[in-house]
């Protein structure tokens, strides 16, 4: 489901080249009718303002309305957005095309005003060059925007259901119990960080669907020390989780998960602890591991199985009702 309807965005020259492409063409129809030569000129320069003023003006008018403002967005957005981009600019570019309109519809209405006044079609080449240079001024806020609208299309649609968030260090198996619980269509690999940004799936359960989010992995580090990457799994474990499933990697030191471990809860108390990679490592270490982690009461699984992954669904299930 997208969030946003975000418009097409030309670079400062694809703008010029097709507004200009669009105005010689009216001009060169207007030329060609029956009429007396000093007014067919006039008329077909007034016309390639205006043409030339209407599809810039429409091109920017549709990035300024279809783009979000920042202070509207709902507050996980918001963070979001500031992770990703820096709302700063964001802002800036957006102003920036705020401005460049104003000052086109203000140079049009200046020209065309002019030329009425002396029936000069000269004014008609200052228009032009004035335009191109206002349009200059922009274009790295345009190609700005260009790759903003890149983040801002794989933003992921939140909904105000309960929500599961799994978290856990770089390649404790996130993604894969998501895709086995869900069937979502997310990317796997056996090394760490291959999630970038929050990767949503849902189920059903008794007809009450539930949001599940796969988010990045977190390393046990000081919050100024993470990456974007890492921040957007805090982000999600603190804005939207109802409950969170926290795997354990059995092959990975023990001491900074549960350092992580302990992070977590304090942001969200409602947490279900996983041993991943039953399968992985001998009865020995599983067993040892488990006795460590005995306060948490640790469901020990392989998230490859079906079986598994769905009694950690019903355990966050009536975590998420009690």
């Amino acid at each position: 489901m997208k969030i946003f309807n975000l418009p097409y965005i030309p670079t400062g020259e694809d703008l010029v080249n097709n507004a200009f492409s669009e105005g010689a063409k009216i001009a060169k129809s207007l030329r060609s009718r029956r009429a007396p030569r000093e007014k067919k000129i006039y008329k077909s320069e007034e016309r390639r303002i205006e043409v030339v003023s209407k599809v810039i003006e429409s091109n920017l008018r549709s990035i300024i309305k279809n783009f979000p403002s920042y202070e509207q967005l709902p507050a996980f957005y918001q963070k979001l957005l500031d992770i990703r981009i820096d709302r700063n600019r964001y802002k800036k570019s957006l102003g920036a095309v705020n401005w460049c309109l104003k000052r086109i519809r203000e140079l049009r209405t200046e020209i065309l005003k002019e030329m009425g006044k002396t029936r000069s079609p000269e004014l008609s080449k200052q228009f032009l060059g004035r335009t191109s240079s206002l349009i200059k001024q922009i274009s790295d806020d345009l190609d700005e925007l260009i790759e903003i609208k890149k983040i801002l299309k794989n933003f992921p649609s939140i909904e105000e259901i309960p929500t599961i968030v799994i978290a856990g260090y770089p390649n404790a198996g996130k993604s894969t119990l998501l895709k086995t619980l869900t069937g979502s269509n997310v990317k796997t690999a056996g090394y760490p960080f291959t999630t970038k940004s929050i990767m949503i799936g849902k189920k059903i359960h008794k007809y009450k669907e539930y949001q599940i989010i796969d988010s990045p992995g977190l390393l046990d580090r000081p919050m100024n020390e993470r990456n974007r990457i890492e921040l957007q799994a805090i982000l999600a474990i603190e804005e939207l989780s109802d409950v969170i499933i926290f795997l354990i990697d059995p092959t990975a030191m023990l001491d900074p998960q549960l350092s992580l471990l302990n992070e977590i809860r304090k942001f969200c108390p409602s947490v279900l602890v996983v041993i991943n990679k039953k399968d992985l490592v001998d009865g020995t270490t599983i067993r040892n591991l488990t006795k460590k982690l005995k306060q948490f009461s640790p469901i020990v699984v392989s998230v490859t199985d079906r079986k598994d992954c769905e009694t950690v669904f019903l355990r966050t299930v009536n975590l998420c009702c009690n």
